[in-house]
């Protein structure tokens, strides 16, 4: 019989935390030394409840092979002895390659959890076992690699141990064969600019790019963001390696700080998310980008950072820790067509737009359509390029067309309306006149369409989709500017039943999050309800709360078309 035994394992440690787990081990140093200092013939005098206690003091350990387990998993067995023959045998399964410090309890039952470390022991004399563990618990603290071990342990024979450990552990350490932890990457990259703010002349640094990485956990929520710069033409194993964080960065092995206007509800930059949901926007340290060997040959990428310093949407600075492991490169998938131009009649000008083809595209076979509609001040080539859309298409059953209308012209924003702010600009009826028509007819769309988009293009998704229910199976509106003076009022539209699915996400430090929240209050008294979901989470009004947004768009549409 094997009695288990488990110390749960964060993955991000607070230098606050750091601090006091070492105040803790040099106050718990007295202690140590005091119960060390206790004569044997103290406990060996007692009777009665005591007179079951066997005293163990290990003077040394053998570390044997480690064995591997699964996923970064491995074992770790050691057996420590003493000098009248007596050993104790213990099997640790951990993420790491050496016995960590905490403490530990008895486990009925092996977990394969990755934050979990767990031990089995016995005590045993000249080979001969005397029982498993069953109760009681194993201190275990390291100071200048010397492992202080010490415990009250109970076996099933009722028998209990006083376990004592003074001295080194030496660890071989080997290499991983660890697995997809479910973590995605995705990338996109764009030059490295400085502006004149007295003239806004912007001009491009040569011979570096910024990558911007996002990161998304294996639910599919954001993870973490980074703004890496290096030399161009450079592919993700390309930017393995130690990121300083600088303001402003424009040279290689530079990574852009986090920042935030807290008023506006904006920041941008590098950050991570931490383990409660907060976005932690990294000002100073250095991260760590690394690549391994997956079990089966893949590449898989570990992002880490220790003592960074950060600061909040709420305000908040502190320092933290972070380790991502095992995530996987998402490539992009299908061939992006950019900055292709529509002569439009209506509109008596060209449109710039961009297509996303799916890869088994041959100019005969039909395919659904998504339109993707951009914010204010926004480009055609947003959701490609910022939105990293290419990279979730491929992930998915159904194959996909998305495409993306230029909708704001010489400085004024169109607002997907007809004649906004009385500019006479009838974008509306381009759309749907025009456009729409066109788009099936170049690029073999099948009739179904979706329609996406992000605050001003929000605004449109909801609007075309309330407008014209019967021409799309959904839609998916980020951050939508639910109110706009002078557009169509959403909130008078929401009451007459049709319209198919509608999805609207939020993030909780948005400006526009209390105008959505009124959106959704009112939607919950409207006959559209059943097919209605809202999201919220934290996050503000910038690319990194909406390039996560891009995964859930690709879901939502996939299932739609299947229905």
């Amino acid at each position: 019989m094997a009695i288990w035994f488990r110390i749960p394992v964060g993955n991000n440690i607070s230098n606050l935390e750091h601090n006091m787990k070492k105040a803790y081990i040099f106050l718990l140093m007295p202690l140590i030394a005091l119960l060390w200092s206790c004569s044997d013939d103290v406990v060996d005098g007692l009777s009665g409840t005591y007179d079951n206690i066997n005293r163990y003091n290990f003077t040394s350990v053998n570390t044997l092979e480690t064995d591997k387990l699964k996923k970064g998993l491995k074992y770790l067995n050691m057996k420590f002895a003493d000098d009248n023959g007596n050993t104790l045998s213990l099997r640790v399964v951990s993420r790491e390659w050496t016995l960590q410090a905490g403490s530990y309890t008895p486990m009925a039952s092996v977990s394969d959890e990755p934050a979990a470390m767990q031990y089995v022991g016995f005590i045993s004399k000249w080979n001969e076992a005397k029982g498993i563990f069953i109760e009681g618990s194993l201190e275990v603290s390291i100071v200048n690699d010397t492992y202080y071990i010490s415990g009250l342990l109970t076996g099933g024979d009722g028998i209990r141990s006083v376990i004592n450990y003074r001295g080194p552990i030496d660890f071989e350490i080997g290499v991983d064969d660890p697995e997809p932890s479910g973590y995605t990457i995705s990338m996109n990259v764009s030059p490295v600019t400085i502006t004149d703010y007295n003239t806004w002349q912007t001009t491009v640094v040569p011979g570096v790019s910024k990558y911007s990485i996002t990161v998304t956990d294996p639910s599919g929520n954001d993870a973490a963001y980074f703004d890496a710069i290096n030399t161009e033409g450079v592919g993700m194993d390309g930017l393995t390696g130690s990121y300083t964080i600088a303001g402003s960065p424009t040279e290689a092995w530079l990574m852009d700080n986090g920042w935030l206007v807290p008023d506006y509800g904006m920041a941008g930059g590098t950050y991570v998310v931490s383990p409660s949901g907060e976005k932690q926007y990294i000002t100073t340290g250095k991260i760590t980008i690394s690549s391994v060997e997956g079990i089966t040959g893949e590449t898989l990428y570990n992002f880490s950072g220790d003592n960074l310093g950060f600061i909040t949407l709420a305000g908040n600075n502190g320092t933290s820790s972070f380790n991502i492991r095992f995530a996987s490169y998402l490539e992009k998938s299908g061939t992006e067509l950019k900055d292709l131009s529509f002569n439009s009649e209506v509109l008596g000008r060209e449109v710039k737009y961009s297509v996303l083809l799916p890869k088994s595209f041959d100019g005969v076979k039909k395919f659904p359509v998504v339109y993707l509609l951009h914010g204010a001040s926004g480009g055609n080539n947003d959701w490609l390029d910022q939105g990293n859309i290419a990279s979730y298409t491929g992930k998915v059953d159904t194959e996909m067309i998305i495409v993306t209308p230029q909708a704001s012209f010489d400085g004024f924003d169109s607002f997907y309306t007809d004649n906004f702010a009385g500019k006479g600009m009838n974008y509306e009826t381009f759309f749907f006149t025009e456009f729409m028509p066109a788009v099936d007819a170049m690029y073999c769309g099948d009739g179904r369409h979706g329609i996406g988009g992000l605050s001003m293009g929000g605004f449109g998704t909801l609007y075309y989709g309330l407008k014209y229910a019967d021409k799309f199976v959904g839609m998916y509106a980020c951050s939508p500017a639910v109110y706009i003076e002078g557009a169509p009022n959403l909130f008078e539209m929401i009451w007459i039943p049709g319209p198919s699915p509608i999805t609207v996400e939020i993030g909780t430090e948005d400006f526009l999050y209390e105008m959505v929240k009124g959106f959704n209050e009112a939607m919950q008294n409207s006959p559209l309800l059943p097919s209605y979901t809202y999201i919220e989470r934290a996050g503000a009004h910038d690319w990194p709360f909406w390039s996560a947004c891009s995964p859930k768009i690709v879901n939502f549409f996939d299932t739609q078309f299947k229905k």
